[in-house]
């Protein structure tokens, strides 16, 4: 488990736009090689050799049965990149077909997925069922990334800042939806009853009243975010967000003990450690609140479980 402290943490995420920003072709995959060389000992990085070439693959991680095909160029053009991808998996599917499970679009595009890398992984899909396709960008590189000792992120990234700075910069991939809560999200007088099994949910997980009470008022406006997500022309856009709120949660839940602070550290994972206005933290606690109801994040009841005693109040 990671040791890093929270602040650096915050600081990898712009250390990360930073290198991203300057890494390109070569360059961008050689980064690339040398996080996942850090991160697994099964990792394979299968470098360009002579007329061979890669043989359909920038990388295997044998573990997992994945096969990586990396993409960073300085200038990003839509119909050669949906036509390279589609090659990439032909290429990868005729040499090396019997070596994975799931073929995995590298990019170094950290304001997301492009429309037409969703559509080319989405044909794929179609025209391959039996194999499984993922999207690696931005917010895998820094999940990834936290997941390692300081020094392999100091030798990744460059030094961290001598001291812990404030981090006050919203997380970008969440800006629209916090715009969208504070348009929409209108007040209510008394928030309704909690559905049973988020009740159950806090109770299990031992959070305090304090923490209850908060969560149970974010509650009752989930219903802008899965509002938010219904309407998004990306359709893996919600998925990529959940798989980033879990792999963080699991590193914070390996430090804190307590759920309180687990909770209050996923909130600055949002909103950096700066102070911010009761609205806008309301809001990021209502999109911890729809990952929460969604199982994305901290520990399901079994079946059959029940409290034995009245941990909290159910309203």
């Amino acid at each position: 488990m990671s040791s890093l402290e929270p602040w650096e943490r915050s600081s990898i995420r712009f250390m990360l736009n930073a290198k991203l920003d300057e890494l390109h072709g070569q360059e961008f995959e050689d980064f690339f090689y040398d996080l996942m060389c850090a991160r697994y000992p099964s990792f394979l990085d299968v470098r360009t050799h002579g007329n061979l070439g890669d043989r359909g693959s920038d990388g295997l991680l044998l573990s997992d049965g994945k096969l990586y095909a990396c993409n960073g160029p300085q200038a990003v053009n839509p119909s050669r990149l949906k036509s390279k991808i589609a090659t990439d998996v032909r290429k990868a599917i005729a040499l090396r077909g019997g070596e994975f499970k799931t073929f995995v679009f590298v990019h170094n595009d950290r304001r997301g997925m492009l429309p037409a890398v969703s559509s080319a992984l989405a044909d794929a899909r179609n025209a391959y069922p039996r194999l499984s396709f993922e999207n690696f960008g931005h917010r895998s590189f820094y999940n990834e990334l936290c997941r390692l000792e300081r020094w392999q992120v100091e030798d990744l990234l460059g030094p961290f800042p001598a001291q812990p700075v404030v981090t006050g910069v919203v997380l970008a991939d969440l800006i629209p939806l916090l715009d969208h809560l504070a348009t929409y999200r209108q007040p209510v007088d008394e928030p309704p009853k909690v559905p049973r099994p988020s009740a159950e949910k806090m109770d299990y997980n031992n959070f305090s009243p304090d923490t209850k009470y908060r969560m149970r008022g974010a509650l009752c406006y989930v219903h802008h975010v899965e509002a938010y997500y219904a309407n998004r022309l990306d359709p893996n856009e919600r998925d990529e967000v959940a798989k980033g709120f879990k792999a963080h949660y699991e590193i914070v839940a390996g430090i804190y003990e307590d759920p309180d602070d687990v909770l209050a550290e996923l909130e600055r994972h949002i909103l950096g450690n700066a102070a911010q206005s009761p609205a806008t933290a309301l809001n990021a606690l209502v999109i911890l609140m729809y990952f929460f109801g969604e199982c994305e994040i901290f520990k399901v009841p079994p079946d059959g479980w029940a409290p034995t005693t009245q941990m909290g109040v159910i309203t």
